[in-house]
């Protein structure tokens, strides 16, 4: 029996997405590790003495994994919702001296890692910020807080921050994924509110849709991705739904379901079949495409053909 080829997940707190994404089987075939490291920053990869250890915790957790493995890096988060900004008053200097530092921080570690035999690895963009200019709750918001930014200007510097993380990555033949354009609202320049986590308090994105998403744009980057499948028909026998992924309707985002009434027909791929759900791709259901969409609880459906 051949194993499940191997997905290490490394990052600050909001690595949590790509291991949501891999619990939700978004990620499948993938065997995924993930090591989160809360606070975590780009620029504190420099300091083995920072608050995090974060430089010592990702090399002691990566030191013993198989080189073989494909390896995801997310970072950022905290150097351009805060640290950039904190640093460049503190230090008297432009941004953008200290987005490069940050820049130069992180690919210092993927080259490290490029040289210890990992050659295989994933660069993604950073998370847009979620915290607003009126936020007054939580933790990461107190502190913060010493910050004058706007969330219009944090979202710049992410988008340009990610431009650059997309160039350093590909000069060095690595793969870049980002779901800026999926979350951004472009009429605010923000991120969209249907991404904003639920509690108030936390900064974090609404986790199901952001593992949705991500799992989305990183699938066509893994080498072990499944290959497009054989077309297939389903008919509804009941009233039921398609899925973003395998929960129950009502815990599930609004929009990864659709409904499917009884005698319905869904076309699409089937990857894997699992007890309880089929995990699809390419799904289209009266005509139009759902890219979103990855799940058909298999007890509602008849397979046609």
């Amino acid at each position: 029996m051949t194993s499940a080829p191997s997905l290490l997940l490394m990052g600050d707190s909001h690595i949590r997405y790509f291991a949501k994404a891999a619990a939700y089987d978004l990620l499948y075939p993938y065997q995924t590790d993930s090591l989160e490291v809360g606070g975590a920053t780009a620029v504190g990869m420099r300091n083995p003495n920072s608050k995090t250890d974060a430089i010592g915790r990702f090399r002691r957790w990566v030191s013993d994994k198989d080189r073989d493995s494909e390896v995801l890096l997310h970072l950022g988060e905290v150097d351009c919702g805060y640290v950039i900004w904190y640093r460049s008053e503190r230090y008297q200097e432009p941004v953008e001296t200290q987005m490069r530092e940050s820049l130069d921080a992180y690919f210092e570690f993927v080259d490290e890692l490029l040289a210890a035999g990992f050659s295989r690895i994933i660069i993604t963009g950073a998370t847009l910020p979620t915290i607003t200019d009126d936020d007054q709750v939580g933790e990461v918001v107190l502190a913060r807080s010493s910050i004058t930014a706007s969330m219009i200007e944090r979202t710049q510097l992410t988008l340009e921050y990610n431009r650059a993380l997309a160039a350093r990555a590909s000069a060095r033949g690595l793969s870049f994924v980002d779901i800026s354009e999926d979350v951004l609202d472009p009429t605010t320049g923000v991120v969209s509110n249907r991404l904003r986590n639920p509690k108030a308090e936390d900064h974090h994105m609404h986790v199901p849709l952001a593992a949705a998403y991500w799992a989305r744009r990183l699938l066509p980057h893994l080498e072990h991705a499944p290959a497009p499948a054989a077309e297939v028909h389903w008919m509804a026998n009941r009233d039921t739904f398609l899925k973003g992924f395998s929960a129950h309707s009502a815990r599930m985002p609004e929009e990864l379901l659709v409904p499917v009434p009884k005698g319905g027909v869904v076309v699409a791929g089937e990857v894997v079949v699992r007890e309880d759900y089929t995990l699809l791709q390419d799904v289209r259901f009266r005509g139009r495409q759902y890219p979103m969409i990855r799940v058909l609880p298999s007890r509602h459906f008849r397979r046609l053909a």
